[in-house]
């Protein structure tokens, strides 16, 4: 029998009845394929392995389901999380009101990582699959260590799952059991497995012609709405011929990218743009396209070189608080100036949609922010439609207040909804605070780890994303590149393609790619971009100190050198999708911020 999404399922009376070759079979096909396998010596190694383990977990869960044989459950072998980039959890056995999440291993020297991975598959069937979240069933996960004797139960409360040994997984199975709605393996099987995606993958989405995941933290989020009032101005502009300045603003992770590409590859005479040469380059890439999405330098040389004037009505312009002024654009106008010259120029209407991120200054000429819009659209007839208080764009033509132009929920670090808010506090210094909203971290399953051991953080990450497409990575601050421990990601030169930055985020062959941990790419390489985890190396830029931080290698000619440090660490610490690890060097003058971490905002040590 072929299994769509699973290796093989059935009821706990059928699995004890189940001759191992022909679950073995099973399994095999689904994993590797139909027919005989042409592997190399090394991958039939792999997949003989594999077989073994399968065999090994077999006759243990068979031995332990025994005593259950009475039991309304079903089991199931290598679950498929579907766009869970080739993640399988071992065995999902299901009971009454019940789901263990099973990983075996048949060695007892447990990796952190591992412990990570098994309440990973945790988290995203809770968050992501349509029937456990239509029932009241609950979901826990079990390190299974099949040779192990042992005979307690263990709770790993650090990562919200238990250690069960041959002696006493049955002896949990027992306490777990409950009264409750019993779901079969084909309503199981039946649901849909929606997770949220990262953000290249939902802009594949987009251009594909995708439905994008109803998932609950967009459901919990005003996504939706924010996309339909950006579509009900766009369309007021065309009915009226008049033109207008919509600001979309949301912390980092709540989707402003996400938004701009689908509402460029929805809107017709559309454009999205950015000033982000690696994030260009990195969507261009990977969309194959180039057109979708364009470089800000490219668009506004062609119009202030060549005079050439961009057909586009519609102009999504990213992180717009970023925005150069008139000296860094080395001339008379600032690029809010240029685009909206651009976007009034012999046009009958337009919409310039600014997509705006808190706190993400980085660049030289990018401090003025918000002023550099008003004073752009001083005696030009145009209405501006944004959260912010009207006083701060008194030359607009009109302005209309809208609720739903501020993206309220992080989608990036999935039920953890107030990880930002965490960060945020813990950038300002308010250790108070930051304690307070670090708490419910662990519970949501988005542990942060500390440690001055950058072998063991690259360790966690290769036991935690075993043999799938997750991506991780390590992610530092620029400046003095040369007191690092680990190289960064040089710039590259025009002619090179891959650049090194795509080659980070997209090429796994390349020495650059992240999850060789070769190289570590900085906040302008990573901003608008996001890992599923990252490794974040901390260092002597940034030191806490008598309770504030102190930035040292700031940029020359910064208005507010201080701050634009302090925003390149909020890129960074806000990058990872499951979890990060601050890697902290065993420097004297970052024994203050250790303690900090560790001491006072009791973020434990990595294991």
């Amino acid at each position: 029998m072929i299994f769509v999404n699973c290796g093989w399922q059935g009821s706990i009376q059928e699995f004890l009845q189940l001759p191992y070759e022909v679950l073995e079979e099973a399994l095999t096909t689904f994993v590797y394929g139909a027919g005989e396998p042409q592997h190399s010596e090394e991958e039939l190694e792999k997949v003989q392995s594999q077989q073994r383990a399968w065999k090994d977990s077999y006759e243990k869960m068979q031995s332990i389901l025994r005593s259950f044989d009475h039991v309304d459950g079903s089991i199931i072998f290598e679950y498929a999380l579907i766009r869970g980039s080739g993640r399988r959890p071992d065995i999902l056995l299901i009971l009454p009101g019940q789901i263990l999440v099973i990983e075996c291993k048949s060695y007892n020297a447990v990796h952190a990582g591992e412990y990570m991975q098994t309440s990973l598959y945790v988290r995203d069937l809770q968050h992501y699959h349509s029937t456990i979240q239509a029932s009241n069933v609950k979901v826990s996960g079990v390190l299974f260590l099949t040779n192990d004797q042992r005979a307690d139960v263990l709770s790993i409360h650090r990562f919200q799952v238990y250690q069960a040994s041959q002696r006493s997984l049955g002896s949990l199975i027992s306490k777990l059991l409950r009264k409750g709605e019993a779901i079969t393996a084909d309503r199981f099987l039946s649901g849909t497995y929606q997770p949220s995606p990262s953000m290249l993958e939902a802009a594949r989405s987009i251009l594909n012609d995708e439905d994008l995941p109803r998932i609950k933290a967009v459901d919990s989020s005003n996504f939706e709405d924010v996309y339909d009032t950006v579509q009900d101005v766009i369309q007021v502009a065309q009915r009226t011929n008049t033109h207008h300045l919509v600001l979309v603003s949301g912390e980092p992770g709540a989707g402003k990218t996400f938004l701009g590409l689908q509402t460029a590859h929805n809107t017709s005479d559309s454009v999205y743009l950015s000033g982000n040469g690696p994030l260009v380059e990195v969507l261009q890439d990977t969309l194959n396209n180039k057109v979708f999405v364009q470089s800000l330098y490219g668009y506004k040389t062609d119009f202030l070189r060549y005079g050439r004037t961009p057909h586009e009505q519609v102009i999504i312009f990213d992180e717009a608080q970023r925005a150069w002024d008139a000296e860094k654009m080395g001339g008379a106008f600032s690029e809010p100036e240029v685009i909206i010259q651009i976007a009034k120029q012999n046009k009958p209407w337009s919409v310039v949609v600014g997509l705006i991120g808190n706190g993400q200054e980085i660049h030289l000429g990018e401090e003025s922010g918000l002023p550099l819009w008003d004073a752009a659209i001083k005696e030009k007839e145009i209405t501006v439609h944004a959260k912010h208080e009207n006083r701060k764009f008194p030359n607009a033509a009109g302005y209309e207040s809208r609720d739903h132009l501020h993206l309220n929920s992080s989608l990036r670090s999935h039920a953890a909804l107030q990880y930002y808010a965490f960060i945020q506090a813990l950038l300002e210094g308010d250790v108070e605070k930051a304690l307070e909203l670090k708490q419910p971290l662990q519970p949501q399953r988005y542990p942060i780890f500390v440690t001055d051991d950058l072998h063991k953080a690259k360790e966690y990450m290769s036991y935690l994303y075993k043999d799938d497409k997750k991506t991780f990575g390590i992610i530092c601050a620029s400046g003095v590149d040369r007191l690092k421990h680990v190289p960064v990601v040089p710039f590259g030169n025009r002619n090179e393609l891959p650049k090194p930055a795509t080659a980070y985020f997209n090429y796994p062959s390349s020495s650059f790619y992240c999850k060789n941990l070769n190289y570590a790419a900085t906040e302008f390489q990573t901003q608008g971009l996001e890992l599923d985890a990252s490794i974040v190396h901390w260092d002597a830029d940034l030191c806490w100190k008598e309770g504030q931080w102190h930035c040292k290698h700031t940029k020359r000619n910064a208005r507010d050198p201080e701050q634009m440090k302090i925003n390149a660490y909020r890129v960074l610490l806000t990058r990872g999708r499951d979890t990060t690890v601050i890697y902290l060097p065993n420097k004297p003058e970052l024994k203050s911020t250790w303690d900090l971490f560790v001491h006072t905002l009791q973020i434990p040590i990595l294991p």
